[in-house]
């Protein structure tokens, strides 16, 4: 057969033992030499042909009634429509010079981890090329910054900036008045705002890296030796999370307090935080390079070995390794940057404080949970925004001025000035990035030298799928056969596939987080205006749950993603390898059997769809499926009785197709929390979707825009009633992200009175919620319709109005309720009531 293939491009051609050859043909084709077509190949040639046909006249005619109805369709008016613009914002300098210092900041730090690593390296190399141990011994620097991997240099400092920030941090409710209101926890972050968001991502972000290596540290069993048990291991890596979260918390809590001794102590914890962690990642937890202990409890370098040999013994390994910290150390800038930017700003405003009028020291005395409320009702706040949009119709919505937001086409993605994601969202979506970064990374550096191993374990594997059913002369002679075309599914070189795998993994995930992320703002937005056709209603039985949920929704969201990209990386990998042998080899002999057992069956499924499809919308629709309407109702009828029964056995092979489809939507999806796969009424036994309920009804309850405008004037009423003894103050306009308090006069009170509630009636005038309880609507209803009013929410079985109760069906006429009330009337002063 090497030398003459007798069999052709049909079939496949095998040496038997006996020095004889046979003809392997392939679906469809019959015979010795394989020059036969079998009927079946020519049946399912004709249905194709007929299916190409129906599709072609399906389609045409589609596009033929578009075009027909586009050029008949009257021009509408074009009148002029008042379009509402933004005013340009000045473009900041703050931003830009902050993004340039970081990336100089980022880029003196590599250039240190190198000079630090670079020795490191060439002591591996020389080992390496002289056969010795691959291991280096750290410095002594290094077993006084960590023990058992914890940096125990930044530790007891970080603990030292908590009790700093505990001492100068105010009480509001409990015990307010004891130690003149100081000693409390701080807060690190508020989730529930947009408030410092990028700074608090870019923390989130670099704990993400750090959880990662621990993460990965535990399942290669490089920190650990192999005496201890089970859950002191688990209690180890417990107790490394909470380390990182005390080490970062400090951070976060100096910019939530923003006062300059804070603001002070974390700057400088952040640059000894940073410089620590180039020496501690450089000299004493490289990635790739063992130290003695980590040499002793690993596979003695093997893994090493192969990476050295696959990249070679120049820099390519170091240069991997820098490549791979360029996030980390960009969200270290960024964060070493931010700080004393903070901190100066804050100086700046200390040292003006003299300067400062009335209004704004009037400001300072305010809290920050004070000030962020009263942020709301600032004109340029995303709340006031979506207020007024609330009353425009959808050509008069206001453009977006966001620089980045104006470059991406609506199509694809509407950018909303009146809508900002809260912190949580941002900093969820930064641990996801890196996650995914560092995920792909590494499974592209570390598996890439072990695919020959990997290619021989997969190809010993399909020789064994394929032995079954054949006979054991060609299960004997398949065991004579050492090339691999020869095999029924050769398995090509996997580094094509596995990085075809690798690049469709990485699109599919990024692409299902971003629709992921619109879908966010989109049932926020169903959610505000009392929407339940994506999420489930909130119930009040589910409060717990939740609360619960929202808790869950962060921790749920990453792990979902990363079994999501491990099952799309092993369907992707298997995918392109299957296509890569079929380019190469042209031998695929399991994928034809297996294509050969659907392809008849998807032909006739798809024969009998589209010929139903152009029946339905030319024979029994009227006016081509424009209206639900039925025509033809004799030939229908019939048509439906013989279908009956032709349909029961497409549905058995449907049913195999819809559970096909339902595995791998489950795999592409399974990184998204939004979308569950048991489908409705079954998707809150999801403990994922049941997390992003929670996470959505929560939102909502604490960051519905009406209601945070709503509080935000009523608080503004309150500071004005508490400063209206100042008779000099008569008003306070702050810009620049600051708010406005208005102290009106005495004599004004009754014209802003006035002028408050007209706001408030334009405030409420619109919301569906509403509506069923205003006063005129009340009135016009009687008492056995306003009960079950107060239990909209109950869920109760036993009521079963709440369960289907619509606004029509409690119309009761007004004319039936006074007609009712003046028979009972007329029936008193006749005496039918009296005595008995």
């Amino acid at each position: 057969c090497s030398i003459h293939n007798p069999c052709g491009t049909n079939g496949y051609c095998v040496d038997n033992i006996d020095d004889e050859w046979s003809c392997r043909c392939k679906f469809w084709w019959n015979g010795t030499l394989c020059d036969e077509q079998t009927n079946s190949g020519k049946q399912v040639i004709a249905l194709g042909c007929i299916l190409g046909a129906f599709l072609i006249v399906f389609y045409g005619l589609n596009i033929f009634y578009y075009i027909s109805h586009k050029t008949n369709k009257p021009k509408q008016d074009t009148k002029k429509k008042i379009i509402v613009k933004n005013v340009k914002q000045s473009i900041r300098l703050g931003p830009f010079i902050i993004l340039l210092l970081t990336l100089m900041l980022a880029t003196l730090a590599l250039i240190a981890k190198w000079s630090l690593l670079k020795p490191i390296h060439d002591t591996i190399i020389y080992q390496y090329n002289n056969n010795l141990p691959l291991y280096y011994v750290p410095n002594r620097i290094c077993s006084i910054m960590t023990m058992n991997a914890f940096n125990v240099l930044t530790f007891p400092v970080a603990c030292c900036l908590i009790l700093i920030c505990i001492v100068i941090t105010k009480r509001i409710s409990l015990f307010p008045h004891q130690c003149h209101g100081y000693i409390a926890p701080p807060i690190p972050v508020d989730f529930l705002s947009h408030i410092d968001r990028k700074f608090a991502s870019m923390i989130f972000a670099i704990c993400a890296d750090e959880l990662f290596g621990i993460v990965r540290s535990f399942f290669s069993n490089r920190s650990s030796s192999n005496s201890e048990g089970i859950i002191l291991q688990y209690l180890e890596r417990i107790l490394e999370v909470l380390i990182i979260g005390l080490r970062y918390y400090p951070l976060l809590a100096t910019v939530y307090l923003d006062t300059v001794l804070a603001l002070a102590c974390g700057t400088i914890y952040a640059w000894l935080d940073f410089s620590i962690t180039i020496v501690n990642q450089a000299m004493c937890t490289s990635d790739y390079y063992f130290t003695l202990d980590e040499y002793s409890t690993s596979d003695n370098g093997s893994s090493l070995i192969e990476k050295l040999e696959y990249y070679g013994t120049d820099s390519q390994l170091l240069v991997i390794e820098l490549c791979t910290d360029i996030p980390r150390f960009l969200c270290l800038a960024y964060v070493g940057i931010k700080l004393p930017a903070l901190l100066i700003s804050k100086i700046y405003r200390q040292l003006r404080k003299d300067a400062l009028s009335l209004e704004d020291q009037i400001l300072l005395k305010l809290t920050r949970e004070e000030r962020v409320i009263l942020r709301a009702s600032q004109p340029d706040s995303s709340e006031m925004l979506y207020l007024r949009n609330l009353f425009r119709s959808t050509d008069q919505r206001l453009c977006t001025q966001h620089r980045f937001g104006q470059l991406i086409p609506k199509w694809i993605y509407e950018w909303r000035d009146d809508f900002y994601f809260s912190t949580r969202v941002l900093c969820v979506y930064s641990s996801t990035i890196l996650l995914i970064f560092f995920i792909t990374v590494q499974a592209c550096v570390q598996i890439l030298p072990t695919l020959h191993s990997i290619q021989k374990v997969i190809q010993e594997f399909f020789n064994l799928l394929s032995s079954f059913g054949n006979t054991d002369e060609d299960i004997m002679s398949s065991a004579t056969e050492s090339k691999p075309t020869n095999s029924q599914f050769p398995v090509p070189n996997l580094e094509r596939p596995y990085a075809l795998a690798v690049v469709t993994t990485v699109l599919i995930i990024v692409v299902q987080s971003l629709v992921m992320l619109a879908n966010i703002r989109r049932n926020l937005f169903q959610s505000f205006r009392g929407d339940d056709s994506e999420i489930p209603r909130r119930k009040p039985s589910k409060y717990i749950s939740y609360a619960t949920g929202n808790m869950h929704f962060a921790g749920y969201f990453i792990g979902y993603l990363i079994w999501g990209y491990i099952l799309i990386a092993v369907f992707a990998s298997l995918l392109w390898i299957s296509i890569e042998a079929l380019i190469i080899y042209r031998n695929a002999q399991l994928l034809e059997s297996i294509l050969k057992a659907i392809i008849p069956s998807l032909l006739l499924i798809y024969f009998k769809a589209y010929l139903n499809k152009i029946l339905a919308q030319y024979v029994f629709l009227q006016h081509a499926g424009k209206v639900l309407a039925m025509k033809n109702r004799r030939l229908l009828m019939i048509f439906i009785y013989f279908n009956f029964f032709l349909d029961a056995f497409l549905g058995f092979i449907s049913s195999i197709i819809r559970l096909i489809k339902s595995v791998i939507a489950g795999m592409i999806y399974m990184c998204r929390l939004d979308y569950s796969p048991l489908g409705r009424k079954l998707e809150l036994f999801d403990g994922g979707f049941s997390a992003y309920c929670g996470f959505i009804h929560t939102e909502c309850a604490h960051r519905h825009p009406i209601m945070l405008v709503f509080v935000s004037h009523i608080l503004r009423q309150c500071k004005m009633k508490q400063f209206a003894h100042d008779d000099n103050l008569i008003g306070v306009t702050i810009q620049n992200n600051r708010q406005r308090i208005i102290m009106p006069k005495e004599k004004r009170n009754r014209s802003l009175r006035t002028i408050r509630k007209w706001h408030l009636g334009l405030l409420l005038a619109r919301n569906p919620m509403i509506v069923f309880f205003r006063k005129a609507y009340l009135n016009r209803l009687h008492m056995n319709d306003i009960q079950p009013l107060d239990t909209l929410d109950s869920d109760d079985p036993n009521n079963i109005m709440n369960q289907g109760m619509s606004t029509h069906a409690h119309h009761r006429s007004a004319s039936h309720a006074s007609v009712a009330s003046m028979m009972n009337a007329q029936h008193r002063s006749n005496g039918w009531f009296n005595g008995n």
